[in-house]
Parts: structure tokens; C-alpha cells; sequence
């Protein structure tokens, strides 16, 4: 079913065996991909993505697994249901950036943030995995946000930047962890009303070791999460064909499969 394999890439498509472990430019990309793209042996569109496996950075920690194997099925998935083949050439956090400026790939996954000068450079997806702080409360708790904790403890890890977030509501009283196990046993015995933790630890543990004792009650807090990006028309093609895959419950399922939503 897959094929290909060099030490820096690996594609993904159709035909394949999965393997994963300057605006002058971008335009002339858009006009390939319109007329088709690079091509495989059997036709496909082929579309060159770098990736680097160790997400810097954001650490993901013991989820890093969960993530590229999520990341990996997601590019599976969408060859599968739209014929695109992928080249997942590997980077690493010093020549991801490095390799989309001089053209080694059309595109590039990462956390790279949206701000505006990296916009005026580069063409962004929506996010693929949200991974940007969510709130966490008892599993039985009323269906709640930030604004229904005024007087109420919350607590968070020492360090986390999501108390920037907090600190927009100054009547929530917060309370530092040194751990995540700390944090959360602080709900689960009604010590704290709730947490505030990254949506990839919350996921796993809620999912896990607090299945039907906690629960996450929002969604995430800012817009930090993993996309495409880079040229207009590699990002265009990927976000059309995520938006396909989660009408057909595609994603759901596989967000469930790598312990990445809960």
C-alpha cells in the first residue's frame, strides 16, 4: 500500500507504506498545485511536508508518541479520502524554518504562532490538534468556564503561562502544583473547584487515571495548537481536506485512538 523511504523523507499515500517514526515562490507553488502538483508513479499529487518529530518548542513529554502517531494518521487519512500523496521530510527545531525558506518542502507542521509577521511570511491552516490550556472539573460538575469560578480556588501547575489567562479574572483564586498528579487529586477531593492544565496532559490523565472522576468542561483557552503552515496553496488543499474528515467523524476517532481528547 506504501512506498518510499530515504533517511530525510517518507510519503504517504494511496499506494504507500506508512514509514513515520518567499511569496514569488509560494505563487508559483499555487499554480502546480492547481495544475496538478509533483506526481507519484501512480499519478497521485504529492506534497512535501517537514516535520519535526520532536514538536520544539512545545513539549509534549510522554504524549510525543501519541502526537506523531496521530499526526502520522492524520496525513494517512487525508491520502486516503483525497488521493494527495505526502512527503514528510524530517527537521529538527534548528532547520524546520530553514528547509520551508529554501524550498526543500512546500509546506511544514508545527506550532509556529499566527502573529502577524509570521502571516505576512507564510500562509497558515486552522489547527489540527489543539493544544492550548482547558479547564478541568469534577465529572459531575454543571457545564462551566472561567466566568462561573469568581471567589472559587483554581489550580495550576507552578510556571504555566496559562496564568496569564487567570489573571483576566481577578476574583478566581488561584493555587500553584508542583505536579500534574497533585493538581488534579486537588479536584478529584474537592480541594480546589477546578484545574487549568495544557490540553494534551489533560486529555491523557481525564481519559485515563480520572476516567469518571474528572472531566474537561472547555475548550481551549487560546488559539496554541499544531497547523500547516506555509505556502497559500498546500494549506488551502490540507484545511479542505481536515474540514472533510471531520464532517465524516474521521478526526473525532482519531483524536480518541491516540488519547488526545477526552
Amino acid at each position: 500500500m506504501w512506498f518510499y523511504r530515504s533517511p530525510s523523507s517518507q510519503r504517504f499515500g494511496t499506494t504507500r507504506r506508512p514509514l513515520f517514526g518567499s511569496r514569488s515562490v509560494c505563487r508559483l507553488l499555487i499554480l502546480l498545485f492547481v495544475a496538478g502538483c509533483s506526481c507519484s508513479n501512480n499519478g497521485a499529487r504529492v506534497l512535501r511536508v517537514g516535520i519535526d518529530k520532536g514538536w520544539y518548542p512545545v513539549d509534549f513529554g510522554e504524549q510525543t508518541a501519541y502526537v506523531n502517531g496521530y499526526t502520522e494518521e492524520l496525513l494517512l487519512e487525508m491520502s486516503k479520502h483525497s488521493g494527495l500523496a505526502f512527503e514528510v521530510i524530517a527537521a529538527n527545531m534548528d532547520t524546520l524554518i530553514e528547509g520551508l525558506n529554501q524550498n526543500r518542502y512546500e509546506a511544514i507542521l508545527s506550532s509556529l504562532p499566527p502573529y502577524d509577521y509570521n502571516r505576512a511570511k507564510y500562509a497558515f491552516s486552522n489547527n489540527y490538534l489543539e493544544i492550548g490550556p482547558v479547564l478541568i472539573v469534577s465529572f459531575d460538575s454543571q457545564k462551566m468556564d472561567l466566568a462561573h469560578l469568581a471567589e472559587e480556588m483554581v489550580g495550576i501547575l507552578a510556571g504555566d503561562p496559562a496564568v496569564y489567562i487567570l489573571d483576566k479574572y481577578p476574583t478566581i483564586l488561584i493555587r500553584e502544583y508542583s505536579s500534574i498528579p497533585n493538581l488534579l487529586d486537588a479536584v478529584a477531593k474537592g480541594e480546589i473547584r477546578a484545574a487549568v492544565l495544557d490540553q494534551i496532559p489533560a486529555a491523557q490523565y481525564v481519559g485515563d487515571l480520572y476516567a469518571g472522576v474528572l472531566k474537561i468542561a472547555s475548550q481551549s483557552m487560546n488559539d496554541q495548537g499544531l497547523h500547516m503552515v506555509g505556502c497559500l496553496g498546500a494549506v488551502e488543499m490540507f484545511d479542505q481536506n481536515f474540514k472533510t474528515l471531520k464532517k465524516k467523524n474521521v478526526i473525532r476517532k482519531l483524536l480518541e485512538k491516540w488519547q488526545l481528547s477526552a
